[in-house]
């Protein structure tokens, strides 16, 4: 066992390629399961080369299974699955090996303060005012424009990173928040822009978290020839969400990384089926 890990580390430090790409395709083809026996090699590799290449095989392969898990993920998705669960798990598809401690600890830390300053308002339109100051003003979460379709929009790390994001995304935020600090919102799948209500309260996290009129969704979608029905206000099910989260994801990667797209448009028909 010994003598074949030496072998394997001096195939490793080869430069020429071809002998590199022969060696990849058959540890590849072993799967995730010989992650384990790849960081352990690499705590052993004392050439550089070799270091390389087998850290570049470890994120490969991280990154097959993370596509993998999320795939069976969005197959066996139901209404009662945990929305968030599945923002972090598609961010683990574009972020493999992290575990988003921080992202997740910066939500409960907003919710904290949220909350806090939320034992003061004590009506529906005091506490999205209330919320949004926080958010919006104070945080600074609001709307990429500059970079709308950039797919790191749609990725709910890149947002808690950032606080620049689409629509979706940004309500998501909100909708976290206010889970942890006690403040039930849900989302509005309005045909071309997504917001959030609380209660009989309709709001904008894309525009710093406004106020939104009934008469202004109606002229919103007019703007695509539609009519206002009651079913556009109703709050969406987290299957649709997170169908609309990626048919963004789609659109944004589909010019510039179709194999990307192609995958998110499995994932996405995994979840229709």
């Amino acid at each position: 066992m010994i003598e074949h890990r030496r072998a394997l580390l001096q195939l490793l430090e080869e430069e020429d390629p071809d002998t590199f790409a022969a060696l990849r395709e058959q540890l590849l083809a072993r799967g995730p399961g010989c992650i384990a026996d790849l960081r352990s090699l690499l705590e052993e590799a004392e050439d550089p080369m070799a270091a390389l290449h087998i850290q570049e095989l470890i994120t490969e392969l991280e990154a097959r299974e993370v596509d993998h898990s999320f795939a069976c993920f969005c197959s066996e998705f139901s209404d009662h699955t945990r929305l968030e669960d599945a923002l972090w798990r598609l961010a683990a598809t574009f972020s493999p090996g992290e575990d988003f401690t921080e992202e997740m600890a910066h939500l409960d830390q907003w919710a904290r303060e949220a909350a806090r300053r939320l034992q003061k308002a004590t009506t529906p339109l005091d506490r999205v005012e209330t919320l949004a100051e926080y958010l919006g003003d104070d945080l600074g979460l609001r709307g990429n424009e500059e970079d709308y379709y950039a797919p790191e929009n749609s990725l709910l790390q890149r947002v808690v990173q950032t606080r620049l994001g689409i629509p979706i995304s940004l309500c998501m935020v909100y909708i976290l928040v206010g889970q942890r600090a006690g403040l039930e919102i849900s989302g509005v799948n309005l045909p071309g822009h997504f917001l959030a209500r609380h209660e009989d309260v309709f709001f904008d996290p894309f525009h710093g978290g406004r106020r939104v009129t009934l008469e202004e969704c109606k002229a919103l979608l007019l703007q695509q020839d539609l009519v206002l029905r009651p079913e556009h206000l109703q709050p969406p099910s987290p299957r649709q969400i997170l169908i609309r989260i990626l048919t963004n994801l789609f659109y944004a990667c589909s010019k510039d990384d179709p194999p990307l797209a192609a995958k998110v448009a499995g994932w996405i028909e995994a979840l229709r089926l």
